[in-house]
């Protein structure tokens, strides 16, 4: 048998043979055999084989590869392309709604305070003033419309802090079910005068839960306003309170528009309207904001809504503590303070910390016996707190804000001189006053101590008399230093170092202390006119927490942040008092007062005089000099 070139192969008595594996080609079958006698004839017989080839080792088959490989790279292109498109389309947008917010952000800041003094002649003129009904109700209207651009303008700046995660949520232990009545009764109006049934369904006396007031108060506002702009005449706006162990659970139903099911996805979007009616009549900001202040309150939202039928919107909230203990940009704060009904120039929620008056003194002494004596000649005056060395006396200090230290050098762990470098290179703590006491009575250890920033080097032994009456001398030198700074707050002098203004008669401060005050300074007199300007906000300016902001003015100045900033808006008011351009109640605006009615009652308790007897003699001295 022979096939093409190869050799014959000698089968012997088979009768078949098989060829497998063979490659595509053409082929020649060769077939020849023997005699009787074992001899080869000439008898060859011939066939002529064709094999084709698999299917993919064909040239379609490779045009087939290569026309697959060609259109998966085009999808893969397309994909890339439609992927890049639609990130540069969302970086678009997000830079776009960033540029609004921003614009809206700045054009707020200066409609603040023209609305304000739009605002203030308007109360005037409402409350002093006898009107007509027309006339009285055309106020109504306008006082109405420049509360909702005050609160639109709040709304924008709060969507500001959360962009750049500066809202700080203010936890409380707090019984919310009298505010969810103050809310409701402040839409009952607006029912009336649409009449809408608005009905409030509570069957709790009392549900105390840990949240932010101010937070829920908005979102709570915002949902039931979103109802009322959207609800017909005679129609009805039910608001549901329940609880669900510490759960709060609240629903607003109306029988407004409803929305359409495809554009629920949208109802949170930012500046994004779904009023296809009248677009002009919603912002897009009320709900997202809502969206926006659950999130940092761990809560839900729940929307159901039929077109034509109206909507429902279901709350969750949770109430434990726990929920919030691991969150960062959480504080809580203990207690609210009580106006009695009065307002507050600041409308800040004042902690227990800020009630305690008293002076709080850290002794840091190993000596049992010495500490002991120095907390029983201390303790009848102050606050007087204990620490055997010098590592719990750091430790102390960061937790307890001392408003003095007196502190031993040669302690065991950590001495008196180390603890002095820890705290006076702590921005948080290096305003606290240090007493070091020593053993150590020479000339270079003193000058040592005090290099490192000790504000008093006593010697062993020393008087009981001596170490109180320094105590009560650095006390002092806060109150004095308070004085000077509020003596000092003049527009010529905001750039100036308060390092060379002060003379050797006025008291000294560490550079730290220096560039805390004139910051501060520099806030209060940016949010001037700011009525709304918080002591969260001012602490937050500083980079530090409210507590620790609290401690620090307390000590360094002597009195609280509220007081210190009520302050400011005295002098700032004296100041345009004496310039005679404005009225009284544009003054009181002007310099962050809520209404000209606490305006002149703070400037009365302060001067001793009203704001319009305060121009009258300062008019009269005026003229007399001339």
């Amino acid at each position: 048998m022979c096939i093409r070139d190869s050799q014959w192969i000698e089968l012997g008595n088979n009768r078949s043979a098989s060829l497998v594996n063979v490659p595509a080609g053409d082929y020649l079958f060769q077939v020849k055999s023997t005699n009787a006698d074992g001899v080869w004839v000439d008898n060859v017989a011939s066939l002529s084989i064709h094999i084709d080839p698999v299917f993919g080792e064909t040239v379609w088959a490779v045009l087939l590869y290569i026309t697959i490989a060609v259109v998966i790279m085009l999808v893969v292109i397309c994909i890339v392309l439609r992927i890049t498109n639609l990130q540069r389309r969302i970086d678009f947008e997000q830079q776009i709604s960033n540029l609004k917010l921003r614009f809206f952000t700045d054009i707020s800041h200066e409609l603040r305070t023209p609305l304000t003094l739009i605002a203030s002649p308007i109360d005037e003129v409402i409350s002093n003033e006898k009107l007509s009904d027309a006339g009285m109700e055309n106020m109504q209207v306008a006082k109405r419309n420049t509360d909702r651009m005050l609160r639109l303008i709040n709304q924008i700046l709060d969507f500001r802090k959360i962009q750049n995660d500066k809202m700080k949520v203010l936890v409380e232990q707090v019984d919310i079910i009298p505010l969810i009545l103050k809310i409701y009764g402040n839409f009952v109006p607006m029912a009336h005068t649409h009449r809408i049934d608005f009905r409030l369904f509570c069957p709790l006396d009392s549900f105390v839960m840990y949240t932010d007031v101010d937070k829920l108060e908005k979102i709570l506002f915002n949902l039931l306003s979103n109802a009322f702009k959207y609800t017909p005449d005679e129609k009805s706006i039910s608001l549901s309170v329940t609880c669900e162990k510490q759960i709060l659970c609240l629903q607003v139903k109306d029988e407004g528009r409803g929305i359409n099911a495809q554009k629920l996805n949208r109802l949170f979007t930012r500046f994004d309207t779904l009023d296809e009616i009248d677009p002009n009549m919603s912002t897009g900001i009320g709900l997202s904001l809502v969206k926006e202040l659950l999130n940092l309150l761990h809560g839900t939202v729940r929307v159901d809504s039929k077109l034509g039928e109206g909507s429902s919107f279901f709350i969750r909230l949770p109430g434990n503590r726990d929920v919030f203990d691991a969150d960062a940009n959480i504080e809580f704060i203990l207690a609210d303070s009580k106006n009695s009904g009065q307002e507050v120039a600041i409308p800040d929620k004042l902690t227990e910390e800020e009630e305690d008056k008293e002076t709080r003194i850290l002794i840091i002494e190993d000596n049992e016996e010495l500490r002991h004596f120095i907390c029983g000649v201390l303790a009848r005056e102050y606050v007087v707190l204990e620490a055997g060395n010098g590592c719990q006396g750091l430790e102390m200090t960061l937790r307890e804000l001392p408003d003095i230290v007196i502190s031993d050098i040669m302690m065991p762990e950590m001495d008196g001189i180390e603890y002095l470098k820890r705290v006076k290179g702590n921005n948080d703590i290096c305003h606290i006053p240090i007493i070091l006491l020593s053993a150590k009575s020479s000339l270079n250890d003193q000058i040592q101590g005090l290099e490192y920033g000790a504000d008093e080097y006593i010697t062993k032994p020393f008087s009981s008399a001596y170490l109180k009456a320094r105590v009560d001398s650095l006390l002092k030198q806060r109150q004095i230093l308070y004085d000077y700074y509020i003596s000092k707050m003049r527009e010529g002098e905001k750039d100036t170092s308060l390092m060379e203004q002060l003379t050797p008669s006025t008291p000294q401060v560490t550079h730290f202390d220096n560039d805390f005050i004139r910051n501060i300074l520099q806030s209060v007199e940016e949010n001037i006119q700011n009525s709304e300007f918080k002591i969260d906000d001012l602490a937050e300016a500083m980079s530090m927490s409210r507590t620790v902001f609290y401690r620090k003015v307390k000590s360094l100045m002597g009195v609280s942040p509220v007081d210190f900033v009520k302050t400011m808006r005295i002098k700032r008011a004296v100041q345009l008092l004496e310039q005679d351009e404005f009225t009284v109640s544009e003054v009181g605006y002007m310099s962050g007062f809520t209404t000209p009615q606490y305006f002149s009652r703070v400037f009365k308790e302060a001067m001793g005089c009203t704001p319009k007897e305060y121009r009258l003699k300062h008019k009269t001295i005026v003229e007399q000099n001339v």
